[in-house]
């Protein structure tokens, strides 16, 4: 008797955990699109582009998929990519103005830039990365001149941003391949 019990409380903590997790799936997609592009421009800086390709799941962590989605810089297209990852807070999704970004995962970009824009990895350092972490994975910098004439290509395996407590302060660690 005392088994079953234990047994029936551990099913209804797992049942509420994974109900909780699953709060974020009743959110307006369009309202929770608009705050994650409001928190990554607010955190990064950046301006991303979403499309209608949405979705989030609670596996292995909560986060949202955007597929196809891009990042314009002074209304200008600087970056298409396949999928961007955004995980986000365990903290509390009873509320959606709660929801908060915690990691951002790049994948298969291609970011085209030139010289009025070339330091644009160098000003995300200048984010706050305390709480969170800025990752590129198996995507493509174009360097372009000003007749759009790509100059060289250089392929980013892996490229993290974080903050290094040791240091105190901001870094990137990047695998590349020019």
């Amino acid at each position: 008797l005392r088994s079953n019990k234990v047994f029936v409380t551990f099913v209804a903590i797992i049942i509420l955990f994974l109900s909780y997790l699953s709060i974020p799936h009743v959110y307006n997609k369009v309202e929770i699109q608009k705050k994650l592009e409001n928190q990554l421009f607010d955190k990064f800086g950046l301006d991303f582009n979403f499309t209608e390709n949405f979705e989030y799941n609670f596996y292995p962590r909560p986060h949202f998929i955007i597929e196809e989605s891009s990042i314009l810089q002074k209304e200008s297209n600087i970056s298409d990519i396949k999928k961007l990852s955004i995980y986000v807070s365990l903290n509390n999704f009873f509320s959606l103005k709660n929801i908060t970004i915690k990691d951002v995962i790049l994948e298969n970009a291609n970011f085209n830039l030139n010289k009025n824009n070339s330091d644009f990895f160098l000003k995300l350092l200048d984010n706050n990365f305390l709480q969170s972490r800025f990752i590129v994975k198996n995507s493509n910098l174009f360097f372009k001149n000003d007749e759009e004439e790509v100059l060289f290509v250089n392929k980013i395996k892996d490229m993290k941003y974080y903050y290094d407590s040791k240091e105190l302060k901001n870094l990137v660690n990047s695998d590349n391949e020019i």
